[in-house]
């Protein structure tokens, strides 16, 4: 790869770790709602986010081709009204009376959350593999990505618990309004670029 690339090494890891800072505070947040650091559900939600995050990469580079204009144009609009839609129900969540929902039914609430939350994360990972086929390079690295993004949300969901026990009730309720800052940001970034 030629060093004057838009895309030298070091820019590859450094895109890699910021494309992954959206993806370490969601799993923060989404941690905090945990009562300990539980490392099995850590590392499941670090594979559903590093998946979501190098799978969105690749789609972008393979769509690079035809399709580019349409993936820079959506994305923005996906990530607000995804992260807009799960941060405003943690929020009516951190309000609501009694215990949460346990047993299984929770447990397959909090995967779909967990994956929608990755999917929202990871638009912008899509115009990145757009800019990286347009730069010459190869499709693999989308492998980096996702690994840095499963390393960095693991960690997150990790520390959610300490950030969850500092917050008490409020920590669901200040997790929603991250991903809805999340989702704003990522909107405002594309639209006043």
């Amino acid at each position: 790869m030629n060093q004057d690339a838009m895309f030298s090494g070091a820019l590859i890891g450094l895109t890699a770790v910021g494309l992954s800072g959206d993806a370490f505070a969601a799993s923060l947040a989404r941690g905090a709602g945990s009562r300990s650091g539980n490392l099995a559900r850590a590392l499941r939600n670090g594979a559903i986010f590093g998946t979501a995050e190098g799978a969105m990469c690749l789609l972008g580079w393979l769509l690079a081709a035809g399709l580019s204009g349409l993936v820079t144009a959506l994305d923005h609009w996906v990530a607000v009204i995804l992260l807009g839609f799960i941060g405003g129900k943690m929020i009516v969540e951190s309000f609501a009376e009694g215990p949460a929902e346990t047993g299984r039914a929770a447990g397959e609430s909090r995967l779909a959350m967990t994956c929608l939350t990755a999917l929202a994360t990871s638009v912008d990972s899509a115009v990145i593999g757009v800019a990286m086929n347009f730069s010459g390079v190869e499709a693999g690295v989308a492998l980096l990505i996702g690994g840095v993004s499963a390393v960095l949300s693991t960690l997150g969901f990790l520390l959610g618990p300490i950030a969850g026990q500092l917050l008490g009730r409020r920590a669901e309720l200040v997790g929603g309004l991250v991903l809805i800052a999340i989702g704003v940001s990522i909107w405002t970034d594309h639209v006043l670029a």
